[in-house]
């Protein structure tokens, strides 16, 4: 194999690559991205048996050919270079030379036919969405994704068909997320689920950008193809719970609140909240929000601010860290709080419409 390419042009590509390759793995060659090269085309796969990206590059080869190489060292050296110094890669029985100006590099690579394609089963249901979206449902979603907790479909984010919409949602039993889109779909059922695992979605929120996309799903793995690169990964074998009993309902009270104003006014409340036990105490009154904090040395702090809300006056408790993420989930100008007693969940939506939508239990005190 021989080729010369851009550092502009691979260097992104070997980020991902690096991220998806397994760091310490079982077998050495998931550490490694195979590149492929022949005719007028290059691709570049990296996997770690849960997750797998494939990157195409229009690009002239000067000789055909395959290897495996070490992903953090490949990417690491060409992170290293100038800018747009051109890069010579040339393949010698197990070694890869790689040549950038004055700078010389001897790799040691293994046999392509060695490395180990994770296995795509047959669809179930196939359609096209819009990318942007899908990666804002995914953020959306991301900030409530449970991490490491028993209940394994908790670690991850479902993902719901229903005619031609989809649906993503995520809950780590203290919160849900939800967050709905168009998606043209080929599905004949009434309504198809899966659950993507943490670090599927986590690389997608790197990887997905603009543009139209076509994901591919079945019982065991989901497929994203954007026309240049490819993502597929196993789905969490476990069955959701049903979210829509979670979500209130006649909740009969509303806020609207400023979502700059409630950043400031979080920011200066976080400043006294209890490291142990992250809580903020939320007083609703005549037009008014007030945010109590308070931590072991007694210190307290309150900061209030002016939203739209004329009903009954009410007294909540929340996980400070989670009312915060209502700043990251919301981009609007405004902010719409329904709720209904002190000890019943919040439920946040912007001001016209229920999507996205987060769900906050209260902290019992």
């Amino acid at each position: 194999m021989k080729l010369t390419m851009d550092r502009e042009d691979i260097l992104p590509v070997l980020a991902n690559m690096a991220n998806i390759a397994d760091r310490r793995p079982v077998q050495p060659i998931l550490a490694h991205v195979l590149i492929e090269a022949a005719g007028q085309h290059c691709r570049f796969i990296a996997t770690d048996q849960e997750v797998q990206l494939s990157v195409d590059k229009d690009h002239p080869v000067d000789m055909p050919g395959s290897c495996a190489v070490p992903a953090r060292k490949l990417y690491d050296i060409c992170r290293a270079l100038p800018e747009h110094t051109p890069l010579e890669f040339h393949t010698d029985g197990d070694k890869l030379l790689l040549k950038a100006a004055k700078s010389r590099f001897t790799l040691h690579v293994l046999p392509a036919s060695q490395f180990p394609y994770l296995s795509i089963h047959s669809n179930r249901c196939q359609g096209n969405c819009d990318a942007a979206q899908f990666r804002e449902a995914l953020a959306v979603t991301a900030n409530t994704m449970a991490q490491n907790d028993a209940r394994i479909f908790l670690n991850g984010v479902l993902l719901e068909i229903q005619g031609q919409e989809m649906r993503l949602v995520a809950t780590d039993g203290h919160r849900l997320a939800m967050m709905t889109l168009p998606f043209a779909s080929s599905l004949e059922a009434e309504s198809f689920q899966c659950i993507l695992p943490r670090k599927a979605v986590m690389e997608l929120l790197r990887i997905v950008s603009t543009g139209d996309i076509q994901l591919s799903l079945s019982d065991t793995s989901f497929v994203l193809d954007d026309g240049s690169q490819q993502f597929a990964c196993k789905l969490i074998d476990a069955k959701y719970p049903d979210y829509r009993r979670v979500i209130p309902q006649g909740h009969p009270f509303f806020a609207v609140i400023d979502r700059q104003s409630f950043k400031s006014a979080l920011q200066q409340s976080e400043v006294l909240v209890s490291d142990r036990n992250p809580t903020t105490q939320v007083h609703l009154d005549d037009n008014l929000m007030t945010l109590r904090s308070r931590n072991e040395e007694q210190e307290e702090g309150e900061v209030e601010l002016t939203i739209a809300y004329q009903s009954q006056a009410l007294d909540i408790a929340f996980n400070s860290r989670y009312l915060t993420d209502t700043i990251q989930i919301f981009n609007q100008d405004q902010i719409r709080m329904r709720v209904k007693e002190g000890n019943s969940a919040a439920v946040f939506t912007p001001m016209d419409v229920d999507n996205p939508l987060y769900i906050l239990m209260p902290v019992r005190l």
